[in-house]
């Protein structure tokens, strides 16, 4: 822009020049006509006009001016990084910033507006040690095949990492060759919560928040009153797996609400709240002995006019070889994010008043980054807006240049599929194909989707579960295929061989009731609802009974692999005992943590054969809650582990191999074989 504003400044002195020289010529010309009227002097003309001679130069450096002007007048979008951004505009400056939020935030918005302490050095050159075997295991399941999601629990067939949830430790078992269980000296994360760690060949990626309190400024009575709040960092720790050494350790002032690891490159999506003292991102990292401290650019921040305004999503890639940073923001919140080895995407879905229906409507605001996998960076492409929200990661997908998503609304419910296209002109992320009708009956939400290249199934529910096929080979026409319907509905569905597919979720009675959970599959090339699995609520003996899974609503709970045809969760259940009167005086409550494997098998001589009966792995209840919460598969052998205990169970003698009771804050005992 300074370039721009120099050159106009150049061609403003140009025309001042042509129009001084102009005026000075034309006076000395009139002096010297009237020397040489009052001399009797002849003076021959040359035929071409003087004025036009020196008009010539004026009229070129008006020319000049006006075009100079017209390109620094007119807003043109603006450039990030030498590309052009038509959907976005970046803020750069702390002005423009508090202007948008306090605009963006006061208007009257209407549909109208909407068109369809320091860590010690270390050697960062970490090494695990002598070769370890390659281990048959099943890993995180995972939206995408070679994006890899984080979870509570990781190994790489010879070791499992265990972070137990609402504690600071990680807890850390080696499984030999011969299958024993090795507990490990836990690793102290201090104040860092976490929820989410990642394996790399070298490395223990641990993301995570530390919280600390601070206490209000009070100007008066400060002295009588000691009021505050908790404030949390967003913190991403990189430790060496052969020494738990900290290698690298990166602190942000934002909530970190999804991550991917593709390669080397970790990419983080995060929540920053826009309250804050300090509106641009801050980072603080801690590498080679040294920190450092740095604050995103607001050159590196832009926006999307007619999106609220609420939070800034900050997009940020870590080198996790040379621990490099790169980060880019908007203005605007994360519901959801979707992420293929190429591009991420992000959705906020939201809803806006429309004065002439006086109604609310919803709307997902879609962006796209391009990820440089090498160079760990996230670099925006395009962006788009679609009716309807989004509540699953699995509602979304990329194929073939495409991006497909399925979105439902509240209220009036609406069930609709998009296909969407970058425009690189516009640089939109525009609709070109769609399914808005017959989506779901009469006031069916949508409760699961799964995309499989040209094709993706869709489950809507009220009463009964409809299992829409529907193909996406003409991207621009998509339609359906069939449908299949059953009793209660599917949160997951799951690709199997061939034309096999697997849908896990709850069943339900005639009235749409949920009474239990249920395993179900399908032949999809005919249509055809082949065998299914309930387990109602009350089978655990009482009336009263009640059991919940967390595979329900979190895929990654799923021990999940077609290839072994195994699907296996974890059971959480509570029942009432001791009750001889309805009053339950004096009934007490027991519960019961449970881990069921079945065996798929498209191909068994009988459908009632294809889902296999359960094989149940218990663990011995506590005094206090201490559910299962996750199962590995490593050589036919499935390791169950809880806060209180980790199991070992082999799948071909279906004997329980080992019981490790591990040390809680509860129980102050030594571990116990």
């Amino acid at each position: 822009m300074l370039e721009k504003w120099i050159i106009l400044g150049l061609a403003i002195s140009l025309v001042l020049f042509f129009s001084i020289s102009f005026i000075l010529d034309i006076f000395w010309n009139k002096r010297l006509e009237k020397f040489q009227k009052e001399n009797d002097i002849d003076v021959n003309r040359n035929s071409i006009s003087f004025f036009s001679k020196r008009l010539y130069g004026l009229v070129v450096s008006v020319l000049v001016l006006s075009i100079v002007s017209a390109s620094v007048v007119i807003v043109a979008p603006n450039p990030i990084h030498h590309e052009t951004l038509y959907a976005a505009q970046t803020v750069e400056s702390e002005t423009i910033l508090k202007s948008l939020i306090k605009d963006f935030n006061n208007i009257y918005r209407d549909d109208k507006n909407y068109a369809d302490g320091m860590f010690p050095e270390v050697d960062s050159t970490t090494s695990v040690g002598e070769e370890k075997p390659k281990r048959d295991y099943i890993g995180t399941n995972v939206q995408v095949e070679g994006v890899e999601e984080a979870d509570i629990v990781k190994t790489d067939g010879n070791t499992i990492y265990y972070a137990t949830r609402f504690t600071n430790k990680i807890r850390i078992f080696d499984i030999s060759i011969d299958n024993k269980i090795n507990v490990r000296e836990e690793l102290d994360l201090e104040l860092l919560y976490t929820e989410s760690l990642y394996l790399t060949e070298t490395q223990l990626i641990v993301i995570g928040y530390t919280y600390n309190y601070r206490p209000y400024d009070f100007t008066e009575a400060q002295d009588n009153f000691r009021w505050g709040y908790y404030s949390f960092t967003g913190t991403v720790n990189v430790y060496n797996r052969n020494n738990l050494k900290l290698i690298y350790s990166l602190e942000t002032d934002t909530n970190f609400y999804e991550h991917r690891l593709i390669e080397n490159s970790l990419f983080l999506v995060s929540n920053k709240s826009i309250q804050d003292d300090f509106l641009t991102p801050q980072f603080k990292e801690y590498k080679n002995g040294n920190e450092e401290n740095s604050t995103l650019d607001y050159t590196d921040i832009f926006y999307f006019k007619n999106m609220p305004i609420y939070s800034m999503t900050v997009i940020t890639g870590i080198n996790l070889t040379s621990y490099e940073v790169k980060s880019k923001a908007y203005l605007g919140g994360v519901n959801f994010i979707y992420g293929s080895l190429n591009s991420i995407y992000t959705v906020n879905s939201f809803s806006d008043y429309d004065s002439k229906t006086k109604q609310y409507n919803n709307y997902t605001q879609i962006v796209k980054y391009e990820l440089d996998i090498e160079n760990s960076e996230a670099k925006y492409i395009t962006a788009g807006r679609v009716k309807g929200y989004i509540s699953d990661q699995y509602w979304m997908d990329e194929y073939n240049g495409y991006f497909r998503v399925v979105t439902s609304t509240w209220g009036n419910v609406k069930n609709r599929l998009y296909v969407l296209k970058d425009n690189y002109e516009t640089k939109e992320l525009e609709v070109i194909g769609s399914i808005t009708e017959d989506l779901g009956k009469e006031g069916e939400t949508v409760k699961s989707v799964r995309f499989n290249q040209d094709v993706v199934y869709v489950v809507t529910f009220l009463q009964i579960d409809p299992l829409y096929t529907i193909d996406l080979s003409n991207p621009k026409n998509p339609t359906f295929i069939s449908d299949i319907e059953e009793l209660g509905f599917n949160t997951y569905l799951h690709k199997w061989k061939d034309n096999g597919l697997v849908g896990f979720g709850f069943s339900a009675n005639d009235e749409g009731v949920t009474n239990g959970l249920k395993i179900s599959a399908y032949d999809t090339d005919n249509s055809l609802l082949l065998d299914n699995y309930t387990m109602l609520y009350n089978q655990l003996g009482s009336k009263n009974s009640y059991f919940y899974s967390e595979a329900s609503y979190n895929p990654k709970a799923l021990m999940i692999s077609a290839d072994k045809g195994i699907i296996a969760f974890p059971i959480t259940g509570w029942y009432y005992n001791d009750s001889n009167d309805d009053n339950y005086v004096n009934s007490s409550w027991t519960y019961i943590s449970q881990y069921y494997v079945f065996y798929i098998d498209f191909i068994a001589q009988e459908a009632d054969d294809i889902i296999s009966e359960p094989i149940v792995i218990k663990h011995e209840s506590t005094s206090y809650y201490s559910g299962i919460e996750r199962g590995i598969y490593i050589d036919n052998i499935v390791y169950t582990l809880s806060y209180s205990q980790i199991s070992s169970f082999d799948l071909n003698t279906h004997e329980v191999l080992e019981t490790i009771m591990l040390k809680t804050e509860y129980d102050q005992a030594n571990i116990l074989r």
